[in-house]
């Protein structure tokens, strides 16, 4: 018996409740493969394209920053020592207690008190002008905005 005969020989109630189960079904499978799939992937490609677009806002906001920093690092015409030091002094922060060389690409220096933010603003200075980098560096907080500081710094090739 095929499907065609089984169908006829139904009541026509039944032959109506069969169909509409049928059509139900056919609705409930489109949807699940093929609608579904399709909306949720355009939502999550409309979101991913949102999300690019705040980066790209916020790269061309930042660009500034980067041109200002990718400046030439200028050759070291002293010890790294000096210009550790005359950074500290130009600066006006706390005198530390030792700037000794490091080999000779490099710096250390103590201090028992001083201003962090200052003492991060030489720093960042040194490494964008002479390429000095921070190679080891221990803070212990004594006050607020205060600390004491064991720094090393090393030039970069």
């Amino acid at each position: 018996m095929s499907i065609k005969e089984w169908y006829s020989s139904q009541t026509p109630r039944e032959q109506f409740i069969v169909a509409t189960t049928a059509i139900i079904g056919v609705g409930a499978l489109l949807y699940t493969l093929a609608y579904k799939p399709l909306s949720t992937g355009i939502e999550s490609r409309q979101a991913s394209i949102e999300t690019k677009q705040r980066d790209l806002e916020w790269m061309k906001q930042q660009s500034p920053r980067v041109a200002a920093g990718g400046q030439a690092i200028q050759a070291m015409d002293k010890a790294p020592y000096l210009l550790l030091d005359e950074a500290i002094k130009k600066a006006r922060i706390s005198t530390p207690e030792r700037v000794t060389p490091d080999g000779s690409q490099g710096a250390r220096a103590q201090f028992s008190k001083v201003e962090f933010n200052k003492l991060l603003q030489v720093l960042g200075g040194l490494e964008q002008t002479y390429g000095l980098s921070v190679k080891t560096i221990n803070l212990s907080r004594k006050e607020a905005g205060e600390v004491s500081a064991r720094l090393s710094l090393e030039a970069y090739q």
